[in-house]
C-alpha cells in the first residue's frame, strides 16, 4: 500500500486542500474526523469480506451432518426400527471435524456479532448441536471399546469447549438477555446429553464385559 493510500497520507492531502482554501479550524476537525471515520469504514468492509465465504462453509458442513440424520430417519421408517439406528450418521473422526466446522459461530470468541440474526444464527447452531448428540445415541452400541472410548473423549473435549466459551459469551454480554437464557437453556440440555452419552457408554462398555465373561 503506498503512502497516499494510507490514512496519514489521505489526511495529509486533505489537510493540504483546506489550507489552500483557508477553511476554519472547526470545519477543518470535523471533516477530517469524517473522512477518517469513512476510510476506517471502508477498510473495515474490505476486511470482513471473507464472512460470506465462512458462512458458506458452515452451511456446507451443517449440510454434511443434516443429510445423513435424514437418511438414518428414512431408513428408520422403512425398515420400521423406530429407535432409527445410526446407519449413516456415527461418531468418528470424519463427522467429528464436521461438527466441529459447524459449531464454529457459537465456539468463536474473536468475530462482533451483535445483530439479531446472527445472534439467532448462534442459538440456531447451539440446538443443532442438541439434535445431532440425540441422534448419534443410538451408534455407541455398534463400536468396539477403543473406538467407544477415543470417540467419546473427543466429543466431550468439543462439548465441553462449546459450553465453555458459550458461558463466557453470556458472562461478558455479548448475548443480549433474551439470547443469554436461551443459550444458558441450550447448555444445560448439551451437558445432560453429554452425561447421557457418557453414562450409556459406561453401561456398554460393562455390559459387554458382563456378556463376554459368561459366553
Amino acid at each position: 500500500m503506498s503512502d497516499q493510500q494510507t490514512p496519514n497520507g489521505l489526511l495529509k492531502q486533505l489537510n493540504t486542500l483546506l489550507d489552500a482554501y483557508d477553511m476554519p479550524n472547526t470545519t477543518r476537525t470535523s471533516l477530517l474526523s469524517c473522512v477518517k471515520l469513512a476510510y476506517e469504514s471502508d477498510r473495515e468492509n474490505h476486511y470482513s469480506a471473507p464472512m460470506l465465504w465462512i458462512g458458506l462453509y458452515i452451511a456446507f458442513a451443517s449440510l454434511v451432518c443434516i443429510l445423513p440424520m435424514v437418511a438414518d430417519l428414512l431408513h428408520g421408517l422403512h425398515s420400521r426400527q423406530l429407535w432409527f439406528p445410526c446407519k449413516y450418521f456415527r461418531i468418528n473422526a470424519a463427522f467429528l471435524t464436521v461438527i466441529s466446522i459447524a459449531m464454529k459461530l457459537p465456539v468463536d470468541l474473536s468475530g462482533s456479532m451483535p445483530g439479531v440474526v446472527d445472534q439467532a444464527a448462534k442459538l440456531g447452531s447451539m440446538a443443532f448441536m442438541c439434535i445431532m448428540m440425540a441422534n448419534l445415541l443410538p451408534c455407541l452400541a455398534t463400536m468396539n471399546n477403543n473406538e467407544l472410548l477415543s470417540n467419546i473423549a473427543a466429543l466431550c473435549v468439543l462439548v465441553i469447549t462449546l459450553v465453555v466459551n458459550v458461558c463466557i459469551q453470556v458472562r461478558t454480554g455479548v448475548l443480549e438477555i433474551v439470547s443469554a437464557i436461551l443459550a444458558i437453556m441450550y447448555v444445560i440440555c448439551l451437558l445432560e446429553l453429554l452425561l447421557i452419552h457418557l453414562c450409556s457408554s459406561l453401561a456398554i462398555l460393562k455390559s459387554k464385559q458382563i456378556i463376554e465373561s459368561k459366553y
